[in-house]
Formats: C-alpha cells, structure tokens, sequence
C-alpha cells in the first residue's frame, strides 16, 4: 500500500506540474500542438498512476 500511495502523490504533483508550466507556456508562441500532445500523454500517464492507487485500495479494502 504504501508503494501505490507514493505513486499517487507522484502522480498528483506531476498533474499539477504539467498544469502549471502548460499554463506559463500557453502565454507564450511557440506553443505548439506537438508539445500539447506531449502533456496529454504525461497527463495520462499521471492518471493510470492514480487508478493504480484506487485499485490496490480497493483489493485491499475487498479482502
């Protein structure tokens, strides 16, 4: 449990990273569809590491 709890609270700050610097970037030109692609997939990345969390909480919660 501990290991999903530590993958989750990487996950949430690397959201909340990859947030922060989209929004910087945004204000910015050379953002482009190929570095808003690039976020998308760590944004997902993030999020499987979340479900990942909430799955082994469930198993354990289950048995």
């Amino acid at each position: 449990m501990k290991n999903a709890t530590l993958i989750a609270l990487i996950s949430v700050g690397t959201i909340i990273l990859i947030d922060l610097i989209q929004l910087i970037v945004s204000f910015f030109d050379f953002y482009s569809m190929n570095l808003f692609r690039l976020f998308n997939i760590l944004n997902l990345i993030a999020f499987i590491g979340i479900l990942q969390f909430f799955v082994t909480l469930y198993n354990k919660q289950k048995g």
